[in-house]
């Protein structure tokens, strides 16, 4: 590994953000130059306590650093992303990659125009139980992510699809490597202008059936995956690493084994950051690209206008 020392930014270090920043903080192979914010008191407030410079225009970052990490709100990802990207720094943006589509289509091609790496943060490509599982998988043929969790208005300006669901979105296109055939499902608008629960069914181009349960009007949080394939079915309970495989047992009264094990806990944003700036560092393909980013949010669209047609 080069001994090169890169130079990075935060923009938008609201709750996510300043997480953000203090993983920038913990690698030693780059210098966190500053923080930025859409309010300037949070930058100065955040700045001051990471010990570093407060920036209140994303544009006076130009020339200061060579990859940053967008925080900031989904309507303002393309604007950012778009401006560092034209001026030959590396993006790592939240998901959703882009309010839009066509956004974030132009923000893969320049990305692609100007040889810069564009990462989206889907981190739970970093969760160490989705990791495991992802080990034991063998042709699956039916992969069910459910996502649920209790009302918060952080992340209620967009639907629970672009909130949620984008997450598993990514992942079923991941484990099941393939894409989507057609697919069926329903959802309800319950508190908020914008859907807040689905349940949607896929059928993948290589026959694995999908299910995607989410919520965010549930009385508890659970996050977790349950595959089905010819020699075992497999559960992750991917909130706290809690896996479980069952396969055919000996005979007699043991007709199946059920093996349970935990994996540690890791950080996984520091894991994603880390990697971010391992790409930039040494030249490699993100974990998650930002074609990868725009295929999960055109599957999102996709589902949305599928249950508002009903």
């Amino acid at each position: 590994m080069t001994t090169k020392k890169l130079r990075g930014a935060v923009v938008g270090v609201g709750y996510l953000g300043n997480f953000h920043a203090q993983k920038y903080k913990n690698n030693a192979h780059v210098e966190l130059v500053g923080v930025c914010d859409h309010f300037p008191a949070q930058a100065d407030k955040i700045a001051a306590e990471l010990g570093v410079r407060s920036f209140h225009r994303p544009q006076d970052l130009v020339g200061a650093v060579d990859l940053v990490t967008i925080a900031a709100s989904t309507l303002s990802h393309y604007e950012l992303a778009k401006m560092f990207l034209q001026n030959g720094i590396h993006v790592n943006v939240e998901k959703p990659i882009t309010a839009t589509v066509p956004q974030a289509e132009e923000l893969v091609a320049l990305a692609e125009k100007n040889k810069l790496k564009l990462a989206v943060g889907h981190i739970e490509r970093f969760n160490p139980s989705v990791n495991e599982l992802k080990k034991h998988l063998n042709k699956p043929r039916l992969i069910e992510l459910t996502r649920v969790a209790p009302y918060k208005a952080r992340g209620a300006d967009v639907s629970v699809l672009h909130d949620l669901m984008i997450h598993d979105m990514d992942l079923l296109f991941w484990l099941s490597g393939s894409d989507i055939a057609s697919m069926m499902g329903t959802g309800t608008k319950l508190v908020s202008k914008e859907l807040d629960t689905a349940s949607v069914s896929f059928t993948m181009k290589n026959g694995v059936q999908g299910i995607i349960n989410v919520s965010r009007v549930a009385t508890s949080a659970q996050r977790s995956i349950r595959v089905l394939q010819d020699d075992c079915t497999l559960f992750a309970n991917t909130g706290v690493h809690e896996l479980e495989k069952v396969v055919p047992g000996p005979g007699g009264d043991e007709l199946v084994t059920v093996t349970k094990w935990t994996v540690g806990k890791e950080d996984a944003l520091q894991k994603e950051t880390d990697a971010f700036i391992d790409c930039v560092l040494n030249d490699k393909t993100p974990v998650v690209t930002g074609l990868d980013g725009l295929k999960a949010l055109q599957a999102i669209e996709d589902v949305r206008k599928m249950i508002e047609g009903g």
